[in-house]
This record gives structure tokens, C-alpha cells and sequence, in this order.
């Protein structure tokens, strides 16, 4: 499987420029194949985003191309090698055959599977336009076409359509997922999915409880840092500062408060300080707080891994469908701490304060359907 290592700052010196001195340029994203090998266009792009467009969240497109070059490796494909026939170029299978594939069976949303794919579609735009990349209209990883887009801006009384250009390997989104993408658990799911959770190990529940008691998202959840646990035993705050400055990978690198509940800053303290941690790292050390068996930083793999099989339990014990991912504890988190906001009168500020919880700038993006309140 491909996998990718943080590399340290490096310096180079530019031959175009003689005796101008070294430049010094920020540490990337590495990409390798499982042999090991040095994937020399992902990373030359990469490199691009980091220190020519000063890219400041790069985590989708690590994502989206880990995933991309791991389904090539898994298919035995070539990055660069396109057959006449459409549906046998390694795009077209990635969208058709992964990224199709997995949105209708909720794997992953279907807005996820358009991000992805419009990631992938820009590493080659820049590969061809750099000639890392030979095309001939025979054999080429798409095709242009224009699109009619739906003007929903103020004036679209006078337009009420624009013309884009695209490629033929966009994914659509349902228009249902556009406007509310997030899914509440309801009362009724929510016993069963504390129960289930009750028998993995302690990492993920961790993992989860963040994300459902905290609402952070599945990468800050990741990366919630060692010292923050350690500073809660010694603080008697109900809110703590995520962000950059403590390590914790924040959507676009925002910083915001979130809250910090009794039982959850107990279970945070006990679990950084435990012999099981310390057993874990070996001769390690992690700035992160959650650890892999392995002593590697907690990752959205492992997450996935564990939330699958968190379903299948849910499913097993109800004999019903939870069609629910880990994101949706985001939501189940803003429709139940709203709702207790308003319960105390907060009428006029709960809004505003969900929406810093939750690192929204919007309240349109807050927007979620409420099962809750149906059961």
C-alpha cells in the first residue's frame, strides 16, 4: 500500500541563480509505494502546492492522492499509462470502480468522492502542463466539456444558468447531500451505538467521544495533542484552544475553543498518563496523544477501520441499518448541545456559540437534519 512520511524542511541550491545562496523550503508530505519506491510526480507536486503556492491545508489532496495511487498499486495500474478504451484508464476505474462504488454503498459521501476527483484531475492538469505527462487524444486521464451550473446567487432572476468547463470525470452530488450533508444520530441510535462502542478498545473510544461530546473532526480528533490531556489535570476550564500552536490539525488551520466535558477531561488524563500509552510508544515518543498498536499517531485510517466494524455491531444488535460515518458525531454533537443551549435560554446566543464550537464561519453551514426530533 502507498503510504507517506512527513519530510523535514530541506534546502536547495538553485542553479539558475549561481552563488545566490541556499533557499530554504518548508518539509512535505512524502509519497512512497509499498516497495518503497520514491513516487517522484506526487511529490514534485506536492512540493509545488507547499512552497510555491504556499498551500496552507494540504490535507485532502494527501488524502485523496493516497487513496488514488493506493487503488493503482492494488489494480497492478500505471499512473501514466492510458489504454484507447475510456473505461480501462486507471482515472476513469478510480471514479467508476472506488469512488462511485464506495458513495453508493455510504462509504463515503458522494461531496467526498467529487473533492477527491477534482484532486486527482489537478495533479494531472499540472503533470501535463510541467511534460512530467505525454497525452495524445487517444490515450489521455480526460476530457473537457462545458457544463450548464444553476445560478443561485441574488440576480439569477437574469441568468438563471452559467457555463463552466469541466472534465467528464466529475462526480455529481445529490442535491439532497449539498444541502445537508451531516446526519444526527437519533435517541433511539444512540444507546445501541454506546453500547457497541463500549467494547473497542479504549484509543478509539476515545477517539469517538471527542468527536461526539466535543464535536471535533475526525483528523482533530486525531491529532488532539499529549500536552493539552496532561495540562486538563491541573484545569478546571470547561473549554481548551485547538489549533496549529498545540498541534492539532484544524480545518485551514483555524484556531477555536472547544468544550471539554468532567467525564471526558478524566478519561483524556487517565489515558496519558496510563502504563498502556507509555507500553504502546516503547522507545517512542509522540506529541499526540492517541497510539496505534504499532506506537504510530492515531490515524482516519484506523478510525474507518474501527467505525466499520462499530456498524456492523449497531446492525447486528438492532436489525436495522445505521447508515451513519464518524463525521456524523459532529452533527449528533451540535443538534443535542443546541438544543440544551436553548433549554437554558440562550435563545439569542446559541447559535453564535455552536457555530465557534463547531469552527463554522456560517450558519449555513451549521445546517443539519434533525432526526432527534422525530423519535
Amino acid at each position: 500500500m502507498t503510504y507517506v512520511i512527513q519530510s523535514n524542511p530541506f534546502s536547495v541550491l538553485p542553479l539558475s541563480v549561481p552563488n545566490s545562496g541556499h533557499i530554504k523550503l518548508e518539509g512535505i508530505p512524502t509519497f512512497y509505494y509499498s516497495n518503497h519506491e520514491y513516487i517522484t510526480p506526487v511529490n514534485l507536486w506536492i512540493n509545488h502546492l507547499v512552497n510555491y503556492r504556499k498551500a496552507k491545508d494540504l490535507n485532502s489532496t494527501v488524502r485523496a492522492l493516497k487513496r488514488y495511487f493506493n487503488f493503482l498499486e492494488e489494480n497492478s495500474l500505471s499512473w501514466d499509462k492510458f489504454p484507447t478504451a475510456k473505461y480501462l484508464r486507471p482515472t476513469y476505474r478510480f471514479r467508476n470502480d472506488n469512488l462511485l462504488t464506495n458513495a453508493r454503498l455510504g462509504q463515503i459521501q458522494f461531496s467526498t468522492a467529487s473533492l477527491y476527483m477534482r484532486h486527482v484531475v489537478k495533479f494531472y492538469e499540472w503533470c501535463i502542463h510541467q511534460k512530467f505527462l505525454n497525452v495524445n487524444e487517444s490515450g489521455k486521464p480526460f476530457d473537457y466539456e462545458m457544463v450548464k451550473i444553476r445560478n443561485t446567487g441574488m440576480m439569477n432572476h437574469l441568468n438563471p444558468h452559467y457555463i463552466v468547463s469541466s472534465t467528464d470525470l466529475r462526480v455529481k452530488v445529490p442535491l439532497k447531500e449539498r444541502v445537508q450533508s451531516l446526519n444526527p444520530l437519533s435517541k433511539d441510535e444512540l444507546e445501541p451505538f454506546a453500547k457497541a462502542l463500549s467494547t473497542f478498545n479504549i484509543e478509539f473510544i476515545i477517539h469517538q467521544l471527542l468527536q461526539v461530546q466535543s464535536g471535533l473532526r475526525l483528523q482533530e480528533a486525531c491529532t488532539f495533542p499529549l500536552c493539552l490531556a496532561l495540562e486538563l489535570e491541573f484545569s478546571d476550564k470547561s473549554e481548551v484552544k485547538i489549533g496549529p500552536m498545540n498541534g492539532v490539525a484544524t480545518k485551514y488551520g483555524k484556531e477555536r475553543k472547544v468544550e471539554i466535558s468532567p467525564s471526558l477531561r478524566a478519561l483524556l488524563v487517565g489515558y496519558a498518563k496510563s502504563k498502556r500509552r507509555r507500553l504502546r510508544l516503547k522507545k517512542n515518543n509522540s506529541s499526540f496523544l492517541l497510539v496505534s498498536k504499532s506506537g504510530a499517531p492515531f490515524s482516519p485510517n484506523n478510525v474507518q477501520q474501527s467505525f466499520r466494524r462499530l456498524r456492523n455491531a449497531v446492525e447486528r444488535e438492532t436489525s436495522s441499518l445505521f447508515s451513519h460515518t464518524t463525521h456524523d458525531l459532529r452533527a449528533t454533537y451540535c443538534t443535542y448541545r443546541l438544543a440544551s443551549l436553548l433549554e437554558i435560554g440562550m435563545q439569542k446566543d446559541a447559535v453564535t456559540q455552536m457555530m465557534a464550537w463547531m469552527g463554522h464561519s456560517s450558519g449555513g453551514t451549521a445546517t443539519i437534519r434533525d432526526k432527534s426530533t422525530k423519535k
